[in-house]
């Protein structure tokens, strides 16, 4: 490195004469970070439809998206903010759930995108499979919830909303033969 500082115009570079050179990119978030402050947090669920079914895109080092939610900012304009970075374009995104983990309240969006026509290095893309959700007691949440039932949560919520939402059933007029089997709990059986 020569010491000398990057353009304005140009992202950070870290590295020297025996590693590589990283350009920097800007956080996602803007939250400040400090293992005393606790923040609500926003998980943000990429998805969708192909004709073989629904698709999920999640970091290639996680699970799901954790987000920070810093005051003066809304939830939903965290998770647009980040399928920007990603390059997604978003049809409908919507709160789904909230669930606490550690000493976090977690409040996850549930965001419908267009199928990606260029793959983020950044995310993978793989199939959603049906799972059991997770339950609890009638005053206790379930000890433990994996990824894979906030999506399933999620799907089912959004099945509801394009039969009860005219705005959501007017962005999504292809999802429903994909969600007619996402139904409350009861109903599936019959």
């Amino acid at each position: 490195m020569t010491g000398r500082p990057d353009p304005p115009d140009r992202p950070a570079l870290v590295g020297d004469a025996r590693g590589p050179i990283v350009e920097l990119e800007p956080p996602l978030s803007q939250a400040a970070w400090s293992p005393e402050f606790v923040v609500q947090s926003i998980e943000a669920l990429f998805v969708y439809r192909t004709s073989d079914g629904i698709r999920s895109l999640r970091p290639v080092h996680a699970d799901s998206l954790w987000l920070g939610l810093g005051p003066g900012r809304g939830p939903a304009d965290v998770v647009l903010g980040a399928a920007a970075r990603y390059g997604l374009t978003p049809i409908v995104i919507h709160s789904t759930s909230w669930r606490q983990a550690g000493d976090r309240v977690v409040l996850t969006y549930l965001a419908v995108v267009q199928p990606p026509t260029d793959a983020s290095p950044h995310l993978d893309d793989c199939a959603v499979a049906r799972i059991d959700l997770a339950r609890g007691d009638a005053t206790a949440a379930p000890s433990a919830i994996g990824i894979g039932q906030v999506v399933e949560h999620a799907l089912r919520h959004l099945a509801w909303l394009v039969r009860d939402d005219p705005a959501v059933a007017a962005a999504l007029p292809e999802w429903p033969p994909v969600l007619a089997t996402y139904v409350p709990e009861p109903f599936r059986a019959m």
